[in-house]
């Protein structure tokens, strides 16, 4: 009975599989446009006005990786990993009475696991597809202030769900050129401290905090993917 059923798996796997010529593993290198995020930099304060208050970063390009495996003809698991990271300038940074400008920002790692389902209105060349999982979000916080920067010292890991839909276009052999559109929303909590406790700036000298300071980043833009897929 159990060699019948693995002769039956292996003539299902195989009728499945034909399309793809075989090639269960895929790989893809992506270039992302992710519409906007938010920088916190007093999350944990009292007062609900100045927690909520942020700095809307928006125009985020980033670098992708995604490794695959088609489980069945029609699904596959995606484990993929990105590099994100914005800063800008700060101009209104209280510095000893007088405003001081520093470069501000962030850099997030996202490591997201997804399934993905091949729609059956796809053909041989336009494979179109939609899926979802879950990802975990480990970041630092950017900070340049004349000859300071800022150190992440301790991190609460974000993690949370996001959604996808995308087609590949298999334009030779077994490449192909991937457009995806993702729907994410992680945060996560940073504590920070100064490289130095003093600071150098406009030939004066002035004392910073030595206390750790909290921050606190939420992703939640639409992003925007084109890249090269290679199966085999």
């Amino acid at each position: 009975m159990k060699a019948k059923l693995f002769i039956l798996f292996l003539i299902i796997t195989s009728s499945l599989f034909a399309q793809y010529n075989g090639k269960r593993l895929y790989f893809s290198v992506n270039y992302i446009y992710t519409t906007s995020s938010k920088l916190f930099l007093q999350p944990n304060s009292s007062d609900p006005v100045i927690r909520g208050t942020h700095d809307n970063l928006e125009d985020i390009w980033s670098y992708s990786g995604e490794i695959g495996y088609r489980l069945f003809e029609d699904i596959c698991l995606g484990l993929s990993g990105e590099y994100l990271k914005k800063t800008f300038t700060n101009d209104n940074m209280n510095l000893g009475g007088i405003s001081a400008s520093m470069k501000d920002g962030f850099e997030v790692i996202p490591v997201e696991l997804s399934i993905y389902y091949t729609l059956p209105f796809s053909t041989e060349s336009f494979k179109f597809f939609m899926g979802g999982g879950g990802g975990l979000y480990f970041g630092n916080h950017i900070r340049k202030l004349g000859d300071v920067s800022v150190s992440t010292e301790s991190r609460k890991i974000g993690y949370g769900i996001q959604v996808a839909v995308g087609v590949d276009y298999l334009f030779y052999k077994n490449f192909a050129v991937r457009g995806q559109m993702r729907f994410r929303d992680p945060e996560f909590e940073m504590k920070n401290s100064y490289s130095s406790k003093t600071i150098h700036y406009e030939g004066r000298t002035f004392i910073l905090s030595s206390q750790t300071f909290s921050s606190k980043v939420n992703v939640d833009g639409i992003s925007f993917a084109v890249g090269i897929l290679f199966q085999f």
